[in-house]
């Protein structure tokens, strides 16, 4: 499997809700559809375990930062949204035909918690034309599988992220972790702190979170350096 710098741009058709993925996430997540040994991404939650690192193999090249196996690839990039607003997603559980209940069905419900908890939630849209990764990784199998990847961001199941066409070109620069720069290197990933980060770092933050897949689950947080 060859590695090479690598320019990939998912071309949207659709608005983006949320932020777009890490796409050594997003890879991950689809091979673990495929993977025997593998749990599938969708029935890992927080209050379970995390999945070994590396237990997918996946085509990107990854590297062992301290107690992480980071992939090479930079946090996704978008440009300047054409629109951006914030819409609302809800839910709650219709009372409004009680009075049709058997008196003796007729309970107190909660409305706090569990299966029954209504919400109200913003969630932040951005219209964008492409969104755009670098990374170091096979090009033809992670086109492979991002084909078969039809959305991104947040409540895609309504409708938002469609992805239109995938595009992976070769380039001449390895600018998946950091990018150079006059003033010195500049951070495109999210990586953890240690000793491997150069000197001189331009374009971060220090926060507290993930630098491997799964990003959402808690036992991979960490102290991370994130791109601002």
């Amino acid at each position: 499997m060859s590695h090479d710098p690598l320019i990939i741009t998912a071309r949207m058709a659709g608005k983006l809700a949320g932020d777009a993925p890490r796409l050594d996430g997003l890879l991950e997540a689809q091979l673990s559809l495929f993977h025997a040994k593998a749990v599938p991404g969708y029935k890992i939650t927080r209050n379970g375990p995390a999945p070994a690192q590396g237990e997918i193999p996946i085509p990107m090249r990854r590297e062992r930062l301290g107690d992480w196996l980071v992939g090479r690839c930079s946090d996704a990039i978008l440009p300047e949204p054409s629109a951006e607003t914030v819409e609302h997603i809800a839910k709650r559980i219709g009372v409004e035909d009680a009075g049709l209940l058997h008196p003796q069905a007729r309970v107190v419900v909660s409305t706090t918690n569990s299966w029954t908890k209504s919400y109200r939630l913003p969630l932040r849209i951005r219209l964008v034309d492409r969104v755009v990764w670098f990374a170091v990784a096979d090009r033809r199998e992670c086109l492979k599988l991002l084909r078969r990847v039809e959305a991104i961001g947040k409540k895609i199941a309504d409708g938002y992220g469609r992805v239109g066409e995938w595009a992976i070109e070769r380039i001449d620069a390895d600018c998946s972790w950091f990018a150079p720069s006059d003033g010195g290197p500049v951070l495109m990933a999210t990586l953890p702190v240690g000793p491997w980060l150069p000197k001189g770092l331009l374009g971060a933050r220090e926060h507290f979170g993930a630098a491997a897949p799964p990003y959402w689950h808690p036992e991979r947080y960490t102290e991370i350096v994130v791109p601002c």
